[in-house]
């Protein structure tokens, strides 16, 4: 029988999809803690108000040295999520972006490697491909490709479409989109159907604590989501 690390721990808590893996993370009987890597202090019971608090550890490093001041946070065989995400509005610039989303990222998948997580479930974006001619899919498709090489045990890509649920920021091309699609979204094909943030977190624990898994490497479409949220 399989046996999974009782400790989770989540990078990008306070996000959209981050909020969401945290609180229902925390709800599984067969978590017993979980650890929040941020550079800023907040305010857990705020943030997390559905989240039993009790299991969540919340421990503040200098992302400037990321990688390793996350590795000693890291218990060997653990299981851990990357939620980080910006804009290009929030970051400034397309350099600044690249920094965090893939940069970021990258750094904590390599502070994952050689603290030996079991499993890392990354949330990266519908579209990710390094040969886009988006620069926001083309970065998230090199982390995809950044990520695999660096041969993890076991590593979920998350691609969500348009996000349902995310909290106000300044994302005004996705509140229209989203203004605009959610009426007409049951009649949407579900790869592209906008989908909540509650469902991202949940395929994503849903593939990494109870669906039987033998790849490597597995790539949760956006349908799949969808699929895996029915049962919800």
């Amino acid at each position: 029988m399989r046996t999974i690390s009782d400790t989770a721990i989540v990078l990008g808590a306070t996000g959209a999809v981050g909020t969401q893996l945290v609180t229902q993370l925390s709800q599984r009987e067969d978590v017993a803690n979980i650890i929040l890597i941020s550079r800023r202090a907040f305010d857990v019971l705020l943030n997390f108000p559905d989240a039993i608090t009790s299991k969540i550890t919340h421990q503040i490093i200098d992302f400037e040295q990321l990688e390793q001041q996350a590795k000693p946070l890291i218990p060997a065989g653990s299981v851990a999520f990357i939620a980080l995400g910006t804009t290009q509005k929030q970051a400034g610039s397309k350099a600044n972006f690249r920094q965090i989303d893939h940069g970021l990222v990258i750094a904590f998948a390599r502070a994952c490697k050689a603290a030996e997580v079991s499993k890392l479930g990354v949330v990266t974006a519908f579209g990710a491909n390094i040969s886009s001619v988006s620069f926001y899919n083309r970065v998230k498709g090199e982390v995809e490709r950044d990520i695999q090489a660096l041969n993890l045990p076991s590593v979920f890509f998350a691609r969500p479409s348009l996000l349902l649920g995310r909290p106000d920021d300044d994302r005004f091309a996705e509140k229209l989109a989203d203004s605009l699609l959610t009426p007409i979204s049951s009649f949407l094909p579900a790869s592209v159907r906008p989908i909540s943030t509650k469902s991202v977190a949940s395929a994503l624990i849903d593939v990494t604590y109870d669906a039987e898994n033998t790849d490597s490497s597995l790539v949760l479409s956006n349908g799949t989501m969808h699929q895996r949220a029915v049962k919800d």
